[in-house]
């Protein structure tokens, strides 16, 4: 029986060591046949040695019988047989007692380990069954925003997530703008709506400021969010999960529940696992948009830049679109830079983008194509509807520059389009010819291209030409030259 004992006992020695996943089955497994040998076992035993001594009661029952009926005419001789009988069925009785005593002894605490080691595997086995299906989900989810393009793509997959992982909680995303001053609700629940969470600003929000997740198993208690006590209807439960991108706050995943049944540990792992993710990719692709809008625009006058408005205009000349290309350079900018200093210029500059921009369309093209040269592609124009708009653009800067008290800027245009050529290389130097033209006779004017050597038709709003700027002119050597460079134009 002891080497029995000691056999069962090292069977259900564990391993120090943290087990794997595959471990973990088979150890429970082994612990399961293990307890059921252990059972047939103790059940035998205990069974046998109650057979013993029932046997043995049987046997000395008879032979008392048998005794008895022997010596019925000696009264003291019963009498000794009967006490005899007596004393030993006592015996057999603490015999099964003692029996049973020694089973539990030896037996009981074997049984309780394996219990308590089973018991301990099934829990790490569900744990790990737990986190193979949060890593799968997490692996799906990963896979499903990474093919999303942009911030919409991400708000259906959100979208979906919410209506499979949680179809019966209220829940929503809400995302901070630009500014990061202000919470917007991008995606609810299609299958239950909105949670109804009214934070307006990332910070007022105990997830954000805590920077993790926040589970409020009641909206009555005293330590409950306090958008989610003040809100109107019955009490309610909640979870916040805060949504981010390198320490910086993005918004935050919201839901709620019935009173007092805060979502449950697998449904909260994944809510936990899609804000994680969510942040990631938002953020990815907030910083790629930055990335790309950094890299195609001019930093100053947020235009396209020269690259991206060349790559542009290419496009739209490629798909055999009519363009009028119209290319502007602002007047004595390098007298305006030496009289009132490059801050002057750079806000001549950005007044010049802006008065433009409020004339052009959303389909038309404008680009700061270097220093003070400007080229504007204007889809479906002629040359003669562009001098048109050119004209209310050389207007309205005058006027606009005397409304902001600044020194007077002006501009010279020259301009072209695709019925003298469809490729850009071929219509840059027609509107550049042109704009050489405008400034050799005055600058302050437009000038249509031409390609002959006659001349080029040119106004400044009044059929002759004039300057109209405050520095007047420069000079016969700066009238005559042909193309005034960066540093005298």
């Amino acid at each position: 029986m002891a080497q029995f004992r000691t056999g069962i006992a090292d069977e259900c020695t564990v391993p120090d060591h943290s087990p794997t996943t595959t471990e973990v089955h088979d150890r429970s497994a082994q612990l399961r046949a293990l307890r059921h040998r252990f059972t047939v076992r103790w059940v035998a035993g205990v069974g046998v040695g109650f057979g013993l001594l029932a046997l043995d009661w049987v046997t000395r029952t008879r032979i008392t019988d048998r005794a008895l009926a022997d010596s019925a005419e000696s009264a003291a001789a019963t009498d000794a047989l009967r006490e005899f009988a007596r004393s030993n069925n006592l015996l057999s009785i603490a015999a099964a007692l003692v029996l049973v005593a020694m089973a539990l002894f030896m037996f009981r605490p074997l049984d309780k380990t394996l219990r308590r080691e089973s018991h301990l595997l099934d829990e790490v086995q569900d744990a790990e069954s737990r986190e193979a299906r949060r890593q799968r989900f997490g692996t799906e989810l990963h896979e499903a925003l990474e093919m999303a393009e942009n911030e919409q793509g991400i708000a259906r997959v959100v979208e979906h997530v919410l209506a499979t992982a949680v179809p019966e909680n209220s829940a929503e995303l809400l995302l901070a703008d630009s500014s990061d001053a202000h919470l917007s609700r991008c995606v609810v629940n299609p299958l239950v709506g909105a949670a109804g969470c009214n934070v307006a600003v990332p910070f007022e929000c105990p997830a954000v400021k805590r920077a993790t997740a926040q589970i409020f198993t009641t909206s009555t208690a005293v330590n409950a969010c306090p958008h989610l006590r003040d809100r109107a209807g019955e009490a309610r439960s909640a979870m916040c999960v805060p949504v981010a991108f390198m320490g910086r706050s993005l918004g935050v995943l919201h839901l709620t529940g019935p009173d007092g049944s805060p979502p449950a540990a697998e449904p909260a792992d994944r809510m936990s696992v899609l804000a994680g993710q969510v942040g990631t990719a938002i953020g990815t692709v907030r910083a790629f948009a930055k990335a790309q809008l950094q890299a195609s625009t001019d930093s100053l006058t947020g235009l396209l830049n020269r690259r991206s408005g060349e790559d542009q205009i290419s496009r739209r000349l490629g798909n055999g679109e009519d363009l009028a290309i119209v290319m502007a350079d602002l007047d004595h900018f390098k007298l305006l830079n030496d009289t009132y200093g490059h801050d002057a210029g750079d806000r001549a500059l950005r007044l010049f983008a802006e008065t433009v921009r409020r004339a052009l369309r959303v389909e038309d093209i404008f680009a700061r194509w270097g220093g003070e040269e400007f080229v504007i592609a204007l889809p479906r124009t002629n040359v003669e509807s562009a001098v048109e708009i050119i004209e209310r653009v050389r207007v309205n800067l005058a006027e606009t520059c005397g409304l902001a008290e600044t020194p007077t800027v002006t501009a010279s245009f020259g301009v072209t389009d695709t019925t003298m050529g469809r490729l850009l290389e071929e219509l840059l130097p027609l509107a550049d010819s042109a704009l050489l033209t405008a400034k050799a006779e005055g600058r302050n004017r437009v000038n249509i291209a031409r390609r002959s050597r006659e001349a080029t038709v040119s106004t400044n709003g009044h059929g002759a030409s004039g300057n109209g700027d405050v520095f007047g002119a420069l000079g016969q050597s700066d009238r005559a030259a042909l193309r005034p460079s960066s540093t005298a134009s």
